[in-house]
């Protein structure tokens, strides 16, 4: 316990702001907007793959997996197909 304390009494005194806030309606958080979570996941996976690029991943890892998964879902429309007569 430090008896130098500016405020010997700190532990005792309540501040207004660490008080949970009176509020009517919502006591929960809301869900993030889908789009946001995916852009947050993709960037997150962008970034990892500068990791698999020094070579500190795993040739096993789970995140450089979903990376390439997203990879191959975002390039997937300029594949080109045979063309069906």
């Amino acid at each position: 316990m430090n008896t130098d304390s500016p405020m010997p009494n700190a532990g005792n005194q309540l501040d207004s702001s660490s008080q949970p806030a009176q509020q009517e309606g919502k006591c929960y958080v809301e869900s993030a907007p889908l789009a946001e979570v995916m852009f947050d996941q993709l960037e997150y996976l962008v970034a990892h793959s500068t990791l698999r690029a020094l070579g500190e991943c795993s040739p096993e890892c789970v995140d450089c997996g979903r990376l390439q998964q997203v990879r191959n879902w975002l390039l997937l429309p300029f594949h080109s197909s045979p063309c069906r007569s």
